[in-house]
């Protein structure tokens, strides 16, 4: 099926590998499959230099403090919103502050006082969100492996910044995916044996890989199953806010802005070959359903949004998902962990589980037969 990668799209994986057949003769590596344990996380904005008060006054150090036990895996995965930039303006902020034009035929009139330039304050309701570089850090310190980028915010300072973002993250260890040719492909080694784990990242925005494209991105998915042992497909899409915690049974809007046909498109991209789905964008927490044995997570909620996300009732509400996978990517075992986010504050342990009993309704009103039902330890238990 590698073959015919090339026929759908031209792919850079973002880390590279040996195949399995090119293993280098002398590196003792087998390719002989394991199981695998994967952690996903919800939506995450460390700050941004674009609201007030956007910036967290301890350096981003405690975002994590209370969740970071929780972030050991394998892979560790989080959908970043956003850029790392420290300097720029967005469209979604309106026109840069120096717009003035300058009529240089003119000489200019001398000014009664001296001119003070003043830095522009960041307009209250500019939804473009800038985390300043020096914070990326605590997304490796806190143990996370993998970024997705395919969100409605990977490109709001423009392409230059989102490949500046890629690069910083990079820099630090960790694999950002989900731009169109950026598919994760990474060995992990345990004992001498390798396993190729993949993911890809699709959502509604055209620098990524387009989920309203159901047969594109089920090729996609096809082609790639070929060339690694474990297959995860997430997702940024679907309407938005404290109301959007039901799975739409058609497709979705943001106002008149198309969000995809959810149900329609995981079971695609599981016909065609994905282990998992996993998916982010509403903001909230929705309901989870198994599909030819295969787990689908419609929406892990905001994770750790420091600044311009609404969190009130439900879109405060979050868990961590551990999932654990065999070596041919057959479903094992999962658990969500409940957690609450307070504004301003990182997420912590939610010890009144409302994560568990929100699943719990909406999956069994949107997937009667098909949902999932969590234990009070949180683990995912299939119909």
């Amino acid at each position: 099926m590698g073959s015919r990668l090339l026929s759908v799209l031209s792919v850079s994986f973002a880390l590279s590998a040996f195949p399995p057949d090119r293993l280098p003769a002398q590196s003792g590596i087998v390719h002989d499959p394991s199981s695998v344990r994967l952690i996903f996380a919800g939506d995450i904005n460390l700050g941004t230099r674009t609201l007030p008060d956007g910036i967290p006054p301890d350096s981003g150090r405690q975002t994590f403090a209370n969740v970071d036990s929780l972030l050991k895996g394998d892979l560790v995965v989080g959908n970043f919103e956003g850029v790392l930039s420290d300097s720029g303006w967005s469209y979604k902020c309106g026109p840069p502050p120096d717009t003035t034009a300058i009529d240089s035929t003119k000489a200019p009139k001398p000014a009664k006082k001296p001119a003070v330039t003043k830095k522009p304050k960041p307009p209250s309701n500019c939804y473009a969100f800038a985390t300043p570089t020096w914070l990326a850090p605590r997304l490796k310190e806190a143990g996370f492996t993998h970024l997705n980028l395919a969100n409605n915010h990977a490109n709001d300072y423009g392409v230059d910044a989102r490949l500046n973002t890629e690069d910083i993250l990079r820099s630090l260890g960790m694999t950002p995916y989900g731009p169109v040719g950026e598919v994760a492909i990474t060995p992990l080694f345990r004992d001498g044996k390798m396993t190729l784990v993949g993911l890809i990242g699709f959502s509604t925005y055209p620098n990524a890989y387009n989920l309203l494209e159901i047969n594109h991105s089920a090729a996609l998915v096809d082609s790639l199953r070929g060339l690694v042992d474990v297959l995860v497909v997430t997702f940024h899409g679907g309407t938005e806010g404290k109301t959007a915690v039901r799975t739409g049974n058609g497709p979705e809007f943001l106002a008149k802005e198309p969000r995809g046909d959810l149900r329609k498109w995981a079971r695609a991209v599981i016909d065609a070959g994905a282990d998992a789905v996993v998916g982010h964008g509403p903001h909230v927490l929705r309901g989870v359903e198994f599909y030819k044995g295969r787990p689908i997570f419609y929406s892990l909620g905001n994770f750790a949004t420091y600044r311009g996300f609404n969190l009130a009732g439900p879109l405060g509400v979050t868990a961590v998902l551990q999932l654990g996978l065999a070596a041919d990517g057959k479903f094992e075992s999962a658990r969500m962990v409940p957690l609450i986010q307070v504004p301003g504050e990182g997420p912590a342990p939610d010890s009144t589980s409302q994560a568990r009993t929100l699943i719990n309704q909406v999956s069994a009103l949107d997937f009667p037969g098909s949902g999932a039902r969590l234990k009070p330890d949180g683990t995912v238990a299939p119909p």
